[in-house]
């Protein structure tokens, strides 16, 4: 399998470090410094199976973009890699399948560790595209379209 990995990152030295390991692991990878250009790529039909998020970005944050970007491409993973110490995953990005073993911090030491996580998600997206009826790599995400706020209303009581 070839993995295509798209990662967001403005520090240029962390990104081009961690591109030049996963590359040597024949592990594509796409660098976008603000994750208003990526998910640009993903609307404009750019598949990823993995997306690799830094949280503090200049503009939309990471968790904002992983909301966008997950709802533009249903089928992309997302592995996170910050400098925030003390960052925890919000519930709702656990909703989407982001678990503790998702997350890295900066600096990351061992890049093999994040290697097998590229390997991992990878894995688990190109399953969901073959159960969802796609040809790995086929097919266009929806186009980008903000979530309606979501209203409770009250059931009739009988």
């Amino acid at each position: 399998m070839h993995i295509r990995v798209l990662l967001v990152d403005d520090e240029t030295f962390v990104a081009e470090g961690v591109r030049a390991y996963l590359e040597d692991e024949d592990i594509e990878v796409r660098i976008t410094s603000s994750a208003e250009a990526a998910l640009e790529l993903v609307r404009q039909g750019t598949r990823f199976h993995v997306c690799i998020m830094d949280m503090r970005l200049t503009g939309m944050d990471g968790n904002t973009a992983i909301r966008a970007l997950a709802y533009a491409d249903p089928e992309l993973r997302f592995l996170i890699h910050t400098g925030s110490a003390g960052y925890v995953i919000p519930d709702d990005l656990r909703a989407i399948g982001i678990l503790n073993s998702d997350l890295f911090f900066k600096p990351q030491i061992d890049m093999g560790v994040l290697t097998v996580a590229v390997r991992r998600v990878a894995t688990a997206s190109a399953e969901g595209a073959t159960e969802a009826g796609h040809a790995e790599g086929g097919g266009q995400p929806p186009p980008f379209v903000a979530p309606e706020p979501t209203h409770r209303r009250s059931s009739p009581t009988h």
